[in-house]
């Protein structure tokens, strides 16, 4: 399974530097994959939750570990005409509902908010919202999880849980 943080969060905590580059950082130095969201503003690539904040390379952004939650109509326009190879796996959820629909993802992957996978190709978005204790993690049968919680998650399935 491949587990992927939420905007670098990874253990639940540090949710001040959310989507900047020295959190991200940190997660990837654990061997996690991240869920940013980008933004693309006057040719310039930025992270940012609700507004583009911190200027990003194109370059910065590029590699399998990056799942890109696209966030302007720039910053998809644009990701759809760059090569797959360098930005292999980005979608678009909507402002609203909340929790937002399932979306594919340019790699195929089905992002799947929620803890019930669609298929094996899901990658389930913040089971956390759902369940907060993530037992439904445990044995989930899926292609990744986006989550606040990877450490806990990862144990999880790991070690197992008892009683």
């Amino acid at each position: 399974m491949l587990y992927i943080s939420y905007r670098g969060i990874y253990e639940g905590n540090d949710f001040q530097d959310a989507n900047t580059p020295k959190q991200i950082g940190k997660a990837l130095s654990y061997g996690f994959a991240c869920m940013v969201d980008a933004w693309r503003v006057d040719d310039k690539i930025y992270l940012g939750n609700d507004q583009p904040i911190t200027e990003v390379s194109a370059k910065y952004l590029q590699g399998r570990k990056f799942y890109i939650n696209a966030r302007n109509t720039d910053m998809q326009d644009w990701l759809a005409t760059q090569p797959s190879s360098l930005y292999p796996s980005w979608f678009f959820f909507p402002v609203t509902p909340f929790p937002p629909n399932p979306v594919e993802s340019s790699n195929g992957k089905l992002i799947t908010p929620g803890t019930v996978p669609v298929n094996n190709t899901s990658v389930i978005f913040l089971p956390e919202i759902d369940d907060a204790s993530l037992l439904s993690t445990v044995k989930l049968k899926c292609f990744g999880v986006i989550s606040n919680y990877l450490t806990f998650i990862r144990r999880y399935r790991f070690e197992g849980i008892w009683y």
